[in-house]
């Protein structure tokens, strides 16, 4: 004979509710997740994760339904499968904007919870972060937006509160970069395993965006493309010649010059300043160093700006190497694009080619003819007139 739900044990109460997520047409998305790490039950107030493993409050499950306990299980490895608690600019966030960063994470997959099926849940608690107006909105969309709010109202958001209906734990995990990375190619094995099976359950072979939003843009190797579309700028064609042939040419049968350049340009980098987009620069210049050595232009130019050009910095073959260490970004306002085109204008700056690196809330696009590659942090609605668009997402 079944015991009544409220009979179970808390452990008991756990695992049933991981046998109906896992039987959901949706959220079975979750179910190698799930199975990642340990589930503890300890005398913790509510429940909390590292990224990989889940603890629970014995006292909190027991005064909760078991459309609570779903929504608590839920939330708890929707936290591991966006790996909130294991990339290091999440923790970057978390550790500078304590309570924000939690905030902007539960309101982010309790809107998901709840917009999949509102009635397989229920609240395990009666004020939860939860608002309509972030829907379809990413973590780091939403934390801007609660950053600003909080400096408009005179706060300050790097200071931890007791407020804003958080009702667990988000612990960061280890610091080691091979473990973040073990654990972080774990979850997403498991995340297409989940996604498998939940197409299954819809009736799908394939095709379809997962409830993860893992559409292709996760998977989008953003730094070979970078890569890729730099260094074939900057070679250039000034000059031909017949030997080696163009190689695009030679399946067809027809023999024609190659194009080279023994001058290689000069590169603009025009980093957004603005103070949304600080959280960014560790993400982003490790790999401009790397591209800069292999592309090798004459000089590179790393100019920052926001409302105007802020500061400016030039930087030849020899110190491509130690780039990341060497950049002093200055801002922090709000954004004009235009003015680095000014800017360049006024000091006489051709560059073979320029990447402007930007979350994309600039207003107005630029007027300019170089040709150039929009690095777009994290922004899914800017769509460039000119240029190449490189949507780049901060958990890849």
């Amino acid at each position: 004979m079944f015991k009544s739900f409220d009979k179970l044990t808390p452990q008991q109460k756990v695992t049933a509710a991981n046998m109906d997520i896992m039987k959901h047409s949706r959220h079975c998305a979750l179910t190698g997740v799930i199975m990642l790490g340990n589930t503890v039950i300890d005398n913790s107030p509510t429940a909390g994760t590292d990224g990989l493993n889940v603890h629970y409050g014995r006292e909190f499950l027991n005064g909760l339904n078991r459309k609570q306990v779903r929504y608590l299980v839920l939330h708890e490895n929707y936290h591991k499968g966006f790996l909130h608690c294991v990339l290091p600019e999440y923790k970057r966030l978390s550790k500078k904007y304590p309570t924000l960063s939690n905030q902007a994470m539960d309101y982010v997959i309790n809107l998901l919870i709840e917009d999949a099926d509102p009635d397989f849940v229920e609240r395990p608690i009666e004020e939860l972060c939860y608002d309509e107006r972030f829907k379809n909105m990413s973590f780091m969309q939403v934390l801007k937006l609660l950053i600003r709010e909080c400096e408009e109202q005179g706060g300050d958001p790097t200071e931890p509160t007791d407020e804003g209906g958080q009702f667990d734990e988000h612990i960061p995990g280890e610091d080691d970069a091979a473990k973040q990375e073990e654990i972080t190619k774990e979850v997403e094995r498991a995340l297409r395993q989940g996604e498998f099976m939940a197409r299954k359950l819809a009736g799908k072979d394939s095709a379809g965006k997962d409830i993860f939003g893992l559409s292709e843009d996760r998977q989008t190797d953003w730094i070979r493309a970078m890569q890729d579309w730099v260094c074939e700028v900057c070679k250039g064609d000034d000059d031909s010649r017949m030997f080696p042939p163009n190689k695009r040419m030679l399946p067809q049968g027809i023999i024609m010059p190659s194009h080279y350049s023994e001058t290689v340009g000069e590169l603009v980098i025009a980093c957004d300043a603005s103070g949304s987009m600080a959280e960014y620069y560790g993400l982003l210049f490790g790999e401009v160093a790397r591209i800069c050595e292999q592309a090798k232009p004459d000089k590179v130019h790393v100019i920052w700006w926001d409302t105007k050009v802020c500061a400016a910095q030039e930087f030849l073959p020899h110190q491509y190497e130690d780039i990341a260490k060497l950049l002093k970004p200055k801002g922090g306002g709000g954004t004009n694009a235009q003015c680095v085109v000014n800017y360049m204008e006024d000091k006489e700056i051709k560059p073979k080619a320029m990447v402007w690196l930007t979350d994309g809330y600039i207003g107005s696009e630029p007027r300019n003819d170089v040709p150039a590659l929009w690095g777009v942090v994290d922004n899914d609605s800017f769509v460039p007139r000119n240029g190449k668009l490189l949507r780049i997402k901060p958990n890849l």
